[in-house]
């Protein structure tokens, strides 16, 4: 039942704040382009729900510079800022991804998940998610991942509203 009205409150979510940044995505995307001479768009393959394969959208942030991909200063503004996760409120609206759960990581590493880690491609990728608010420590995937198979075992409305305040309070 709860997955119901999880695509529910996403779609609205998703909808609702799109429709308020749309004018900051379009001063961001026209900064990248002006700024940093690139498409200000970039799609990478990620893991979906049960792995498959889906694009997901990103302001870009980095630039090959001296042969060496890099992060622009502008780079530096949008991802401090999460400004260039928004995009990835058009793949909750294509229903790929949700607004809260596990991060979609790369297609490869489905292969070397743990067996209990791969419970985490049991259900849709977020925007943010329980490991998001609780680790620090960026380079911990295996508490990052203990944590999605936490949130995949308790999932409920209470925990989603609680990791979206939370997300939101780290952001500002």
């Amino acid at each position: 039942m709860y997955i119901y009205l999880k695509r529910a409150f996403d779609f609205i979510i998703a909808l609702s704040v799109l429709i308020l940044v749309l004018p900051l995505l379009i001063l961001a995307s026209l900064c990248i382009l002006l700024i940093d001479s690139e498409n200000p768009y970039f799609i990478q393959e990620r893991s979906g729900l049960y792995g498959k394969k889906i694009n997901i959208y990103k302001l870009k942030s980095m630039k090959l510079i001296n042969g060496k991909k890099r992060v622009t200063n502008l780079g530096k503004l949008l991802r401090l800022s999460k400004i260039d996760e928004l995009p990835q409120l058009i793949n909750v609206l294509k229903n790929e991804m949700s607004i809260i759960g596990p991060r979609p990581l790369y297609v490869d590493f489905n292969d070397y998940y743990k067996t209990n880690h791969k419970l985490r491609l049991s259900i849709k990728p977020g925007i943010t998610g329980l490991a998001q608010i609780k680790v620090k420590d960026s380079t911990d995937w295996n508490k990052k991942f203990n944590f999605d198979i936490i949130y995949l075992k308790k999932i409920n409305i209470k925990l989603d509203c609680y990791i979206l305040f939370k997300t939101i309070i780290i952001i500002i």
